[in-house]
């Protein structure tokens, strides 16, 4: 009888062990198959130039200068924003191929991985070698996947992502957007000239005074928002044209920035570009800038913004007299009533009363 049972306990370990070795045989598998790089071994630092061509945002070329990065597009060149180019040679060395989606030269124009449709990226080292050199095509079924396809190579693949948008870039999305950056701290005197007038000045302790056009100790919050804005001003786009047609030859207000040791940054404010956007431009350059207009808020607010708000003084003054008229009328009645009751009705008051009512 134990021999049976030592039968049977052996048969059902025997088939448990043969259930996890079917569950866990796939895991294991599917572990050790990760996804392969679309460019196997890209090396980031060694990028040099990147060119880009699109049918919507049309070529650009990316360079790297000891200085920093540049773009070029015809014969015009701007200092370039490192943030989106560091993301596409980022994404470059970390594209994983999901599946081979084609093989078939007729299916290049419905993916858009061909020269008319697709966005072309060819990326050189300094000596002009490839490191790689592909199209990006559109997304996948799923919307989170990207075709892309070798320039020398038959097969499209399927790659992991929403790659488009890393290289598919209008030229001002490649420019360096940026007009002041330093260091706050290094503010010692702030000031706004033209149509509206602000001068306010570093003090002891480091304490913010208001000199002009009044004189008196502001707001901290104001102060430290609009040297801050300024500290760290980006422009939201860039245009291009004569001073005159932006009201820059002759600017509507001039702000005035001194640093320590005398150093001094400038900014002139133009029109108006619409409700929302003005154009700006320092002195010493000739990209136009366009600004947004909360940020011109905050770099010159009105006067009043800056002052300190008395607690004592009540603002709600007037708007509170009817309702102290109101109480008035409420406590007179209420006097009225009190004198009544303290003064009955007279007999002769009582008769005509019961008279009234017979009739």
């Amino acid at each position: 009888m134990n021999f049976k049972k030592t039968i049977i306990f052996a048969a059902v370990l025997c088939f448990l062990l043969l259930i996890s070795y079917l569950i866990e045989s796939p895991l294991k598998n599917s572990k050790k198959q990760e996804q392969p790089l679309f460019i196997s071994g890209f090396d980031k630092a060694a990028a040099a130039v990147i060119a880009i061509k699109s049918k919507d945002k049309g070529e650009v070329q990316l360079q790297k200068k000891p200085e920093g990065w540049i773009v070029v597009t015809g014969q015009k060149t701007y200092q370039a924003d490192k943030a989106p180019i560091n993301n596409l040679l980022d994404t470059v060395g970390k594209i994983k191929i999901e599946t081979i989606a084609s093989k078939n030269p007729k299916k290049y124009k419905e993916l858009e991985v061909d020269q008319d449709k697709g966005v072309e990226v060819r990326i050189e080292d300094g000596a002009k070698k490839t490191l790689a050199h592909f199209y990006v095509g559109k997304s996948g079924p799923d919307l989170f996947s990207t075709y892309l396809r070798m320039a020398d190579a038959e097969q499209v693949v399927l790659a992991s992502g929403m790659l488009k948008m890393a290289f598919d870039r209008e030229l001002k999305d490649w420019r360096n957007k940026t007009i002041f950056a330093f260091n706050q701290q290094d503010i010692t005197d702030y000031q706004v000239k033209g149509d509206k007038e602000l001068h306010l000045q570093k003090g002891e302790k480091d304490t913010w005074e208001v000199v002009a056009p009044e004189k008196f100790s502001p707001k901290k919050e104001t102060v430290e928002d609009c040297l801050k804005t300024v500290s760290s001003l980006n422009a939201a786009d860039f245009v291009e044209g004569p001073l005159k047609d932006f009201q820059l030859d002759q600017p509507a207000q001039e702000i005035l920035v001194t640093m320590k040791g005398g150093a001094t940054r400038t900014l002139l404010i133009g029109k108006e570009k619409n409700a929302f956007q003005r154009f700006v431009k320092t002195p010493d350059a000739d990209t136009i800038y366009v600004l947004e207009n909360y940020n011109l808020e905050k770099l010159a607010p009105p006067l009043d913004k800056f002052k300190q708000v008395d607690p004592g003084k009540d603002k709600k003054q007037d708007p509170g007299q009817p309702v102290m008229q109101q109480e008035t009328k409420i406590d007179k009645q209420g006097a009225a009533k009190d004198q009544n009751a303290t003064n009955p009705p007279s007999k002769a008051q009582s008769k005509k009363k019961k008279s009234r009512k017979n009739r």
